[in-house]
Formats: structure tokens, C-alpha cells, sequence
């Protein structure tokens, strides 16, 4: 009879922790750690002391803890999180807005030596000065690996010139990238990425966390105006279109007015500004000048107080934006 495989306790402790976590906190956020090296991970860590915990485990325990999690509590999405784990990941759980947490990280990158046996995403260069190497074989590693311009000052070994050993696209050896660390050429920014984040049954892509937020509300503004002002040649009426309506037929009534036979009287200031604005007109495309427009006199929108447009301004895209 074949017994049950023994299960370390270690492990089962592990499990029993991340459900802990899960039950804990709001978000539970998958890191790219495969490209982080130890000190970076350290760093934030230190970093989020108090806001966030950051939990590295085994593939196999993250999945049995979010299936023991998905059984007990009955959220949605959990297989979600089961089907997309990548290889090398982290779990970092937090009470901290996905968009507040993704600003931290971007606000603390680091500058990482270049990966052996990988290619160079920059142009890698070693500036000129002191190396601080004593004299000796590393020179010739200088030399043959890198073709660095040396010489000798002070016992210590110095670049003459600032030198690029590697272009955008170029293969960094195994050599290369050790020579490269040995001189304290870190030239690689390095930051920690949201891989997906979920909450409560709903699912944050890295799409969405990475979006242009800016070219998002430029994209959304143009849209509200494009929309609005579609609205108003159907004739829809509604809050967001009543006033430029308004505004368009006082526009197109002052058009009618002045291109009748009629006078009106208590019009008078509107046919003066419009006589002024046709005699600047003609002023400037014949003589290239223009007279004054008298400051007086009432202005040619409609009869509504400056105070009451910038309230009904805040109703429209202002309003989009909080």
C-alpha cells in the first residue's frame, strides 16, 4: 500500500500565510520579479514597510494557496490569477490603489548592470577617468574586451575618452558584462512591473494600469464635444446641449437681424459692433490695420450673467475630471 506523500510543514505554513494575506488586504498585485535582483527587492521592500507586503514563494504554493482561497471565499477571477502566473513572480498584497502603488514603483527605478548573454536595449558607455583599478591584468581585460583607451595615472588604471562599447541591439557576452560590473557601469534602468493586479473579483490588465491617462482625458474630451456637438445639429435637447443651443440660434437670430431691412431700436449697440467688426474686416484685408472696438455697449452673447456661464461650464467636461 502506497502512503500519502508527506507534505513539508514549511510549506504548509506558507499556504496557510498567503490565504492569511488574501483575506487581508484589498489588492493582491503579480510582480515581474524574473529581471529584479535581490537588492532591488530589498529596497522596496523597505520602501513599503507599513503599506504593502511583498511575498516570493514557489509557483506551486501561489496556486494552492489561491484555489484553497478561491474555495473558501468564493470570489471571482481566482482562476484568472491560477492561469497567468508567470514563472518568476511575486505577490505583493496591499490596501494601496493599484494606480498609487504602480507610481511608486515607477518613482524608484534602479540602474542595473548589463545582463550577460543578452542583447543591450541602449548604447552602453564607459564614461572617462579614474577606474579606480589598480594596475595589472585587468588592463588587458580593458584593452581586448571592451577596446577601452587606457592609461596608467597614479597606480590606477583611467579611460582616456568616453568610450560606447555597445550599441542599442548589440550582444552583450558573458565577459563583456563581466568587465562592465567590474568598472561600475550600471547602465540598464530597472523597475518593477505590475504584471495584472485583482480585487475583490475584478481584474486589473496591464493595459489598463500602464495607460496614457493623459492622452485618455484628451481622447475622452474630444469625444464629449464631438458627441455634443452632434446632439445639438439633431436638435437634442438636454443639459449638456441646451445652452450652446441657445448661444446657436441668438447667433443665427443676430445673422437674420442684420441681414434685414429691419431697425430695431434697442439693438442699436449690436448693429454698431457689427458695423465695427465688418469695417475691421475690410480695414485689415485692404490696408493691413484695424480701429478700435468701442469697450462700452452690450456684448453680442446672449443676455446671460458671466457669473452663470462658468457655473454651467463645470456641468460639461470640466465635470469629467472631478
Amino acid at each position: 500500500m502506497i502512503g500519502k506523500k508527506h507534505i513539508p510543514q514549511w510549506k504548509l505554513d506558507e499556504v496557510d500565510y498567503l490565504i492569511e494575506l488574501f483575506n487581508k488586504y484589498k489588492y493582491v498585485m503579480v510582480l515581474k520579479v524574473a529581471s529584479l535582483n535581490d537588492k532591488q527587492v530589498q529596497d522596496i521592500r523597505k520602501l513599503l514597510r507599513g503599506k504593502a507586503i511583498i511575498k516570493m514563494s514557489k509557483k506551486n504554493l501561489q496556486i494552492r494557496a489561491i484555489e484553497r482561497f478561491k474555495n473558501e471565499s468564493a470570489k471571482k477571477n481566482l482562476d484568472y490569477l491560477v492561469d497567468n502566473l508567470p514563472g518568476q513572480s511575486a505577490l505583493c498584497f496591499t490596501d494601496i490603489d493599484v494606480f498609487e502603488l504602480k507610481k511608486i514603483f515607477n518613482d524608484n527605478l534602479w540602474m542595473v548592470p548589463a545582463k550577460p548573454d543578452d542583447i543591450t536595449p541602449i548604447d552602453i558607455w564607459v564614461p572617462a577617468g579614474d577606474t579606480g583599478l589598480p594596475t595589472g591584468q585587468v588592463i588587458s581585460e580593458l584593452n581586448m574586451t571592451l577596446r577601452l583607451p587606457t592609461q596608467i595615472q597614479h597606480d590606477t588604471i583611467w579611460i582616456r575618452e568616453p568610450t560606447r562599447t555597445h550599441k542599442a541591439g548589440d550582444f552583450v557576452n558573458v565577459k563583456q558584462a563581466a568587465v562592465l560590473k567590474k568598472l561600475g557601469v550600471n547602465p540598464i534602468e530597472s523597475l518593477i512591473k505590475i504584471h495584472y493586479a485583482w480585487s475583490d473579483g475584478e481584474i486589473y490588465s496591464a493595459d489598463v494600469i500602464y495607460m496614457d491617462l493623459e492622452g485618455f482625458k484628451q481622447d475622452l474630451a474630444s469625444a464629449y464635444f464631438a458627441a455634443q456637438q452632434l446632439a445639438i445639429e439633431l436638435g437634442v435637447v438636454d443639459k449638456e446641449t441646451i445652452k450652446p443651443m441657445i448661444q446657436k440660434a441668438y447667433r443665427e437670430a443676430l445673422g437674420i437681424l442684420f441681414d434685414s431691412p429691419v431697425y430695431i431700436q434697442d439693438m442699436r449697440d449690436e448693429y454698431i459692433q457689427k458695423a465695427v467688426s465688418n469695417a475691421t474686416i475690410l480695414n485689415s484685408l485692404l490696408l493691413g490695420g484695424g480701429i478700435s472696438v468701442p469697450t462700452s455697449g452690450s456684448s453680442s452673447k446672449p443676455p446671460e450673467d458671466d457669473k452663470e456661464e462658468e457655473e454651467d461650464e463645470e456641468v460639461g467636461i470640466g465635470g469629467l475630471f472631478g
